[in-house]
């Protein structure tokens, strides 16, 4: 399984079924979440870091986390046909 399409189902498991579809079918949505695995990545190589810029870069990925978060949910609320791709 893609590290992307799992990091997003362990975010959203009531969705696994939408997101492996989605995943498969919408390149912008595989996009998403190839983001957000990075994201969650970058976040905790942060979190275990020492530097003086550990909570800037902390929240920083936070707040992108969440942002990706958002995006991802209403992509999965939204019917395929609908969305802008």
């Amino acid at each position: 399984m893609d590290s992307g399409m799992a990091r997003v189902i362990e975010c959203f498991p009531e969705y696994a079924a939408s997101i492996q579809d989605r995943f498969h079918t919408d390149q912008t949505f595989r996009d998403m979440c190839g983001d957000y695995a990075e994201t969650l990545e970058a976040l905790q190589r942060w979190q275990a870091s020492d530097s003086p810029q550990k909570a800037a870069r902390v929240e920083e990925y936070q707040e992108i986390a969440r942002a990706l978060e958002i995006e991802i949910a209403t992509a999965l609320r939204l019917p395929t046909q609908d969305r802008i791709t």
